[in-house]
This record gives structure tokens, C-alpha cells and sequence, in this order.
């Protein structure tokens, strides 16, 4: 391949970390996606895994949700496990929704089969290993969500699995099926820590806060609540973490370091998230060298980490070795799809 040629590639998988890492990690906005909110749900046909075709028909007068899922992927996987949850807590109004779970694998579609059966919601188990689906409604990420009411207009449409995903999907449901909400569906998410005035729940909820300014790029004021929460228990290491995190993301090298040097760890998980920490920060600070060393300490801690392997990628691009970068860039990518190395 010709120099040129390399470094073409190695920026456009570089920018595709960097889109991407937006897109699944943190989780996507509505506006990222072909079909938006206020849109109508679109008309669509589709078969089965028994073989059955199903068809959505506008003006049915329920309200649909659509989920869209991966084989292979562990976000998939939990949003799997929540979306049986859901289910059977909604049975109490099972003639006014249905479920339409669409799969690209199989395998997929083998955990839903029973419960499609079992379900007394109007629930449809789509095999969809085409993309065809993943196309009408312009679906970049998974898993991704989308709620229509009972007028065919889409009220929400949500990609990725966060730790909100449960409870803001039945704030949703609930107020599609026109249910009254003592709450604000957008706060379904911080309920518990609301209502709980200890320290430790105060401080979560500071970092609850901060996690939803971050996912919308308000990263000045996400740090502004991490700061909150430092104020009630500068020992937390995962306030800590956080701080050095959002740190590193607003180019605050330094700061990253000073605050990640307080921070005494003990779990492996911990360790891997500070030593992450500590080799961004100095490959931010051109510290190439030393930032390698600890970045390759943390992808043995972490084998799946993609901004491990995107910094490592940023570092060997500097560096001039094209080849070690562009296997980096794509190790990065394929965990983020929660793919396998050998694919």
C-alpha cells in the first residue's frame, strides 16, 4: 500500500473512532438517525423467525416499539435482558402495544422465541439479516430504540445501552400509552437518587448529571457536576476517575494527571481506567514513549478496550508506523461494534 494510501486510511479510521465512540459508547441523540422524533413511524412489512410476515400498518390505534439489536454485542445483550423486564411489566396493557424485537442473527432471535410466545403483548420477533429494516429507518447503531403512540408519531427514539435504558424506555411507554407520570419521562433516570438524601446518593446523582450533560457535549458543565460531587467525597475513586476522564476529553492534560496521581486503586478494572487516564493524558502531552508503555499495560488489563487501542493508534500514527496504527484503529472499532478479533 503506498504512503498516501496509509495515511488516507489511517484518518478515516481514526474519525470513524471518533464518530463512532460518540455513537455506541456514549449513546446517540435522536438526530442522528434517519427517522426523528415527531416523524411518523413509517409503514413497514417484515417476516418473522417462524417464517410470517408482519405488517405495520399506520392508524391501528397502539403504540408500537421498535428495538433493534446485534448478534455478538454485549449492549445488545443487556438491552436484551431489560426489554423482558419491560414486557412483563406492561402485560396489564397488552391490547394497547406491540413489540416488534428485530434481529440480524439467528442466534438473536433463539433468546427472544420462547418469550414471543409466552408474551401476551402483540410481540413480533423479526429476522432481518438484509438490513433491509436497518435501512427504512436509517439505523446506524445498536441497540437502538424507537416508540411511536397510538397516532403513529414517533415519540422517542433512543441508541445504545445506558444505565438509564430500563427506566426511561417505561417512562416512555407510559407516556405513549397516555398513562399519567408523576415524573418527567427524561428524569425516569435519576428517581431513586432524588429521593434518597444520603452522601453516597447525592454524589451519584451529581454523576448521573454529569453523564447526561457529557452525552450531550456540555462537557464544561459535566465537569462542573463531577466537581459537586468531589466536594461531597474527594476520596471516591470513581469520582475521581470521572473528573479524569472528562479531563483528558477537554484536552486538560495536566489537571487529568494531578487528579488521577491522588487516586489509590485496588480493583483490576479500577487500575485499567486510571492507567487509561494517565496514557491519554501523556499522549496528549506528546510524552509518546511513556504513554505506550502504559497503554499497552492497560489493554492487557483490558483486552476490549477501544480507547485503549485509539490512543495506541493516535500514538503509532505520530510515530510514523502506519501498520501498527491501522491495527489499533481497528481493534478500537471492532470493540466498539462488540465484535470478535477474528472477524
Amino acid at each position: 500500500m503506498l504512503p498516501g494510501r496509509k495515511n488516507s486510511v489511517l484518518g478515516i479510521l481514526a474519525l470513524v473512532f471518533v464518530a463512532h465512540t460518540a455513537l455506541v459508547v456514549v449513546p446517540t441523540h435522536a438526530e442522528l438517525h434517519k427517522i426523528k422524533v415527531g416523524d411518523k413511524m413509517p409503514e413497514f412489512s417484515a417476516t418473522d423467525v417462524d417464517g410470517q410476515v408482519f405488517d405495520y400498518k399506520r392508524a391501528g390505534g397502539k403504540v408500537l416499539m421498535v428495538v433493534f439489536l446485534s448478534g455478538g454485542q454485549k449492549q445488545s445483550a443487556q438491552a436484551a435482558e431489560d426489554i423482558e423486564q419491560i414486557v412483563n411489566r406492561f402485560t396489564a396493557n397488552a391490547e394497547h402495544w406491540q413489540l416488534a424485537v428485530v434481529v440480524n442473527d439467528p442466534n438473536v432471535g433463539a433468546y427472544f422465541q420462547t418469550k414471543e410466545k409466552e408474551s401476551t403483548v402483540d410481540f413480533h420477533l423479526l429476522l432481518d439479516t438484509e438490513y433491509k429494516l436497518w435501512g427504512k429507518f436509517g439505523i446506524i447503531a445498536t441497540p437502538t430504540v424507537i416508540i411511536a403512540d397510538k397516532k403513529d408519531m414517533v415519540l422517542w427514539v433512543k441508541a445504545g445501552h445506558g444505565y438509564d435504558f430500563a427506566p426511561v424506555i417505561e417512562a416512555r411507554l407510559n407516556q405513549a400509552l397516555g398513562m399519567l407520570e408523576q415524573i418527567n419521562p427524561s428524569d425516569a433516570s435519576l428517581v431513586k437518587t432524588i429521593i434518597n438524601t444520603t452522601v453516597d446518593a447525592r454524589v451519584q446523582r451529581h454523576l448521573q448529571l454529569a453523564k447526561i450533560l457529557r452525552e450531550k457535549g456540555r462537557l464544561e458543565s459535566a465537569i462542573a457536576e463531577v466537581h459537586k460531587a468531589q466536594t461531597l467525597d474527594p476520596n471516591s475513586i470513581e469520582v475521581n476517575l470521572e473528573l479524569g476522564e472528562l479531563f483528558c476529553a477537554t484536552g486538560q492534560s495536566k489537571e487529568a494527571l494531578d487528579v488521577v496521581g491522588r487516586v489509590t486503586v485496588t480493583e483490576r478494572s479500577d487500575k485499567a481506567r486510571l492507567l487509561l487516564i494517565s496514557g491519554w493524558a501523556k499522549r496528549q502531552l506528546g510524552q509518546l514513549d511513556a504513554a505506550e508503555k502504559i497503554l499497552l499495560e492497560v489493554i492487557k488489563l483490558n483486552p476490549r478496550s477501544s480507547r485503549g487501542f485509539f490512543e495506541l493508534g493516535k500514538i503509532y500514527q505520530t510515530k510514523g508506523q502506519t501498520e501498527k496504527a491501522m491495527i489499533s484503529y481497528r481493534k478500537a472499532l471492532m470493540h466498539i461494534f462488540g465484535e470478535e478479533s477474528k472477524h
